[in-house]
């Protein structure tokens, strides 16, 4: 399942994204067979009268001559270890849990000439509205800014296009990503998107600020614009937040060179998106701030949380992504 970016205005299914699959659904969904009686159909996403009939004659005979006392039950009562809950539980309620401890005591401060996030009393971080909105001259200057970028179009358009997704395979590259061996590392991404993007519209509708095309026909942006506001740059936030977060977790095991790559890369990802016509290029380094601040406080709490006994539910997250690394 492809999904967009959490700033795209879709952040409710990330945290499906690149792991093993589609939960709960085998691989050959378009046979007859699994229409019928394949695991959708048995967690009831499709409803299959046939299996349903098929499983209660099956019941019926497999415990025909019990009577009574179910005997040889495991009779084990109290709560699951934290550990053992949370390899048991879905990776959308796993989602839920991280979302909610991710965003508890966070509060966002309004503000014309700046807007504020905080955790408690500490500011996370504070943007100021965009330079380019304070004279004509300046936002003239950004547009024409604009209009130079697009001739590197022609040499950026594939990665324009495969970006307006998530990039998870521009990071499996770098990283050596695959589902089986780090299915938690993508879960964690994922998680990290999710921060990312709710804290990044919170400041686009406190600046509400126009893309480029809407201010000059000349602009012609090759992607369709998206419909929230421009600042700061949801992309640039969201890939300097992953960059941190993976250099963190993976540290030297990929060699010394990965933390920059990886900071290249946030950085090519976000001048595509100046490249494609919509975005300024002060939405991109306000996005970098953004994203890196929140890369420090979610590591913060994903270290914090696994250091606990038991483990936060982002801690435990943390630690089963950490142990996908030598």
């Amino acid at each position: 399942m492809r999904v967009p970016f959490a700033s795209e205005g879709s952040e409710g299914s990330e945290g499906s994204e690149g792991s093993e699959g589609s939960e709960g659904s085998e691989g050959s969904e378009g046979s007859e067979g699994s229409r019928v009686s394949g695991i959708t159909a048995y967690a009831g996403e499709r409803i299959s009268a046939l299996l349903a009939n098929a499983l209660l004659t099956t019941h019926g005979e497999l415990t025909r001559g019990y009577y009574g006392t179910i005997p040889n039950a495991d009779t084990t009562t109290g709560q699951l270890p934290s550990d053992v809950a949370m390899a048991r539980w879905s990776r959308k309620v796993r989602a839920q849990l991280y979302t909610f401890e991710l965003l508890s005591g966070v509060t966002f401060t309004p503000g014309v000439a700046s807007a504020i996030l905080k955790a408690g009393a500490a500011n996370i971080v504070t943007l100021p509205s965009p330079d380019y909105e304070k004279t004509t001259a300046k936002l003239n200057a950004a547009l024409q800014a604009v209009v130079d970028k697009g001739a590197l179009r022609a040499d950026r358009m594939g990665e324009i296009l495969t970006q307006i997704t998530v990039p998870y395979s521009y990071f499996a590259m770098l990283l050596n990503l695959q589902p089986g061996r780090h299915r938690f590392t993508y879960e964690l991404m994922s998680t990290a998107l999710i921060l990312s993007g709710m804290a990044v519209m919170q400041f686009k509708h406190n600046f509400r600020v126009r893309r480029p095309a809407d201010h000059s026909p000349l602009i012609q942006p090759v992607i369709l614009t998206p419909n929230h506001g421009c600042y700061p740059a949801g992309h640039a936030s969201q890939c300097n937040m992953l960059a941190a977060v993976l250099a963190a977790l993976v540290g030297n095991d990929l060699g010394a060179e990965l933390p920059g790559q990886l900071q290249l890369l946030a950085d090519r990802i976000g001048e595509n998106r100046v490249v494609a016509g919509v975005h300024f290029e002060e939405d991109i380094t306000a996005g970098a701030t953004l994203g890196q601040a929140l890369a420090v406080r979610f590591l913060a709490q994903a270290q914090a949380g696994a250091a606990a006994n038991p483990k936060t539910p982002l801690g435990w997250l943390w630690a089963s992504a950490s142990s996908e690394w030598p």
